[in-house]
């Protein structure tokens, strides 16, 4: 029985000069953050997880359970996951603890896939497909004149996506502004997604919706704060455009209350957050038992980006036969981000608006060591 030797962090951080920032309604900023969990098995297999968000408040978690998971079956993760939850039930599940169990849980299913010779979709349901069709993740506020609304859908425009998701949630004016010009320039034919990033209350969500209805939206992504779950329901009800929403949500017990609640169409849960792929394929087949739709949010690093191709591939296209309205979409990030453009020996393929799933064992990613040192933190 493989066991786990032995466990790293790393954690990573890009900062770009003040006058590039760029970001979403509540702020914008110059820095991309996060870390990478290594397990290497007493076979010598090695196996890479991401962990989303600060990496030095990560690390600190990850100083705290990684002798709870050495020495223990690469298979163990729920037991010894269950036994850090139930002993630290204090620590809540909505903080970073989650993000570096999320790592780990990625690098399991990524060593496990090698030391097999599957990848990791094998190990969660099967790989329905190879190429995962991607929105565009763009249209960012922006204090750059260079890198404005226009100039970040003039090169979306240039590929062959499904769609893209723009950046509003300043007002409804400025809201239906920004709708206007992405539809006029990416044409009526591409799905226009819109992210609000929790900034309104229900009434100005409701004011928003009103005036970007005539944009044929896609879905409204994050239109309140994701604790106001009774807001996203009576929000769902009353409006004519789908919701989405689950990237600032944790564990399939938040899940379970958005699903549960009929809070949102469209459910996002964040695989380098939640839980790793365990978690986000629990959280996949109870929206599925529920007839609602999937889409994973993954605006982190590579390996993270390769997680969510793996769980997207994993499922079926419930509840179609041959004829498939919309299909699962991936997030495609765009904006200026090296942990997921250069950490990697071969980057993730993009082929006519589709992200190729990598072919080899495991996430089928590997590291560049050289870029990962260049964008270390301690």
């Amino acid at each position: 029985m493989p066991t786990i030797e032995r466990l790293a962090f790393t954690g990573l951080e890009y900062v770009m000069p003040p006058e590039k920032a760029f970001g979403m309604s509540r702020a914008v900023g110059n820095r991309r953050m996060g870390g990478l969990v290594e397990i290497v098995t007493d076979q010598g297999v090695t196996g890479t997880g991401e962990a989303f968000g600060d990496p030095r408040v990560t690390s600190a978690y990850f100083q705290m359970i990684e002798p709870l998971f050495r020495g223990r079956s690469i298979y163990d993760f729920d037991h010894v996951e269950a036994g850090i939850r139930n002993r630290m039930y204090h620590l809540g599940a909505q903080n970073q603890l989650t993000a570096c169990l999320s790592g780990i849980n990625l690098a399991l299913h990524d060593a496990i896939g090698r030391t097999h010779g599957v990848r990791a979709c094998d190990l969660i349901g099967g790989c329905g497909t190879d190429r995962l069709p991607v929105y565009a993740s763009t249209g960012f506020f922006s204090k750059d004149p260079t890198n404005q609304l226009e100039h970040q859908l003039a090169v979306v425009k240039a590929h062959p996506y499904a769609g893209a998701k723009i950046k509003i949630g300043r007002g409804p004016a400025d809201d239906a502004a920004r709708c206007r010009l992405a539809r006029e320039m990416l044409g009526d034919d591409a799905l226009l997604i819109v992210d609000v990033n929790g900034n309104y209350t229900v009434d100005l969500a409701l004011a928003c919706i009103r005036a970007i209805e005539r944009y044929d939206i896609h879905w409204l992504e994050e239109p309140l704060p994701p604790a106001d779950l009774r807001g996203y329901a009576e929000l769902r009800v009353r409006s004519p455009i789908p919701l989405a929403a689950g990237e600032a949500h944790y564990t399939l017990r938040d899940f379970r209350q958005l699903i549960e609640g009929r809070c949102v169409d469209i459910v996002q849960p964040s695989i380098p957050t939640v839980g790793g792929l365990t978690e986000a394929k629990r959280i996949a087949v109870m929206a599925q038992a529920a007839n609602l739709r999937v889409s994973p949010h993954a605006w982190g690093g590579a390996v993270g980006l390769a997680a969510a191709l793996h769980l997207v591939a994993s499922q079926p296209a419930h509840p179609h036969g041959d004829n498939i309205p919309y299909p699962t979409l991936v997030e495609y990030d765009m904006s200026d981000n090296p942990l997921r453009t250069r950490l990697l020996r071969t980057p993730l393929a993009l082929e006519e608006g589709h992200l190729l799933l990598p072919p080899g064992p495991g996430l089928g990613v590997t590291l560049d060591p050289a870029v990962v040192a260049q964008y270390r933190v301690e």
